[in-house]
């Protein structure tokens, strides 16, 4: 079979969410499989070489699509004229997006609709394209997947499909992310400067996210609460943050708080193995990474009570009202206190993190690829 993968989101150093899920899926169906031919395309040059087995062709598709009208040029134009080359059976796009001019089956993964429930948080440009086209991309499709049975509903709802057509794989957690001794935990914490105990929040940085809940739940903790607990945000800083930088600047534990911007895997592991807990409060998630790193690191966590949350957490969490700081505050107070609490949500966490495996993730993604591929247009 040759199967032919979208990894446009695939950036050196930059990897995130849904570029971890390409990374780690392809990684394991290429090595898995060295009787398939994988063609991965890129919309920009690399020198570093992602996928070097031999059984791995990486084509440069120019140009870099970065931009609704780019997107659609490099979508429907330049991938079907690219691809008439190497004859794939079957093309696959897990970043939410797909070719409307492909001869060949097409399977597609889209994480979440967060455009739909938080448009305030998109530009006016790229909520347009994403209204006009999600309909056409997923119609396209001759094969449908998501990471959570939330986002399985969500995807039924909106778009009057049958739930028992959409395939759920969800991800898995890279194995960097384990539990710290007491000794590696001290050193991470004199490589902040960082003397206290800390909260940890991973992530970009812009609305949905809900940093700007995160700092005033901080606030409410600490004027609440004799203990002085830091605060480490870690991730890059997205869009649409100048409502939080104001309410950074204007927080009264502002030196307490610490923005490391995006780290790589081995520093992101340490800050988290090393923190008292995970502060995950975000708006909307189609799954919910962080989640799974902190139950490997064997940290306890707080996070929402909404979208996939909830069913990625399991009993690991305490699940809070993500519009309201003085409940987030609440909960890291009771995390910060109570150590039988913690030590359940860390025994929660151990357990529920079987369930989710990059190794069995990959093999329902190639099986779900096998099956599109297949079907006859």
């Amino acid at each position: 079979m040759r199967i032919a993968i979208n990894c446009r989101v695939l950036i050196p150093n930059r990897l995130e969410g849904i570029g971890w899920y390409i990374y780690e899926t392809t990684k394991r169906m290429i090595e898995n499989h060295p009787e398939d031919t994988f063609i991965l395309l890129y919309d920009r040059k690399n020198d570093h070489t992602f996928f070097p087995q031999k059984n791995a062709i990486e084509l440069y598709i120019p140009p870099m699509a970065r931009h609704p009208i780019l997107y659609r040029l490099w979508f429907d134009y330049m991938i079907p004229w690219k691809l008439k080359k190497h004859s794939p059976d079957v093309f696959v796009s897990m970043d939410g997006m797909n070719s409307g001019r492909l001869k060949v089956p097409s399977y597609l993964m889209i994480h979440d609709l967060a455009y739909l429930h938080y448009p305030q948080y998109i530009d006016a440009i790229h909520l347009a394209f994403y209204e006009k086209n999600t309909p056409r991309f997923i119609s396209n499709a001759d094969g449908l997947g998501t990471v959570s049975n939330y986002s399985r509903s969500d995807l039924a709802k909106n778009f009057n499909l049958n739930p028992e057509n959409i395939d759920v794989i969800p991800n898995g957690c890279r194995p960097v992310f384990r539990k710290l001794s007491a000794d590696e935990k001290r050193e991470v914490r004199q490589s902040l400067g960082i003397k206290k105990p800390y909260f940890i929040y991973t992530g970009s940085i812009h609305p949905r996210k809900n940093c700007v809940n995160l700092i005033r739940a901080y606030n409410h903790f600490r004027f609440r609460s004799p203990l002085e607990h830091e605060l480490v945000i870690v991730g890059r800083m997205a869009w649409m943050n100048d409502l939080f930088e104001r309410e950074l600047e204007n927080s009264p534990f502002k030196k307490q708080i610490h923005l490391t911007g995006y780290v790589g895997d081995e520093k992101l592991a340490g800050l988290l193995g090393a923190a008292e807990a995970l502060v995950y409060p975000s708006l909307f998630e189609g799954f919910g990474v962080p989640l799974l790193e902190a139950m490997n690191a064997e940290v306890p966590i707080i996070t929402s009570k909404n979208s996939s949350l909830p069913e990625v957490a399991g009993e690991a969490a305490v699940l809070v009202d993500p519009k309201n700081p003085q409940d987030i505050g609440r909960a890291m107070q009771t995390l910060a206190k109570n150590q039988p609490l913690r030590k359940k949500l860390i025994d929660a966490g151990i357990k529920r993190r079987k369930m989710y495996h990059w190794d069995k993730s990959a093999k329902m993604l190639y099986s779900a690829i096998k099956r599109t591929a297949h079907k006859q247009r």
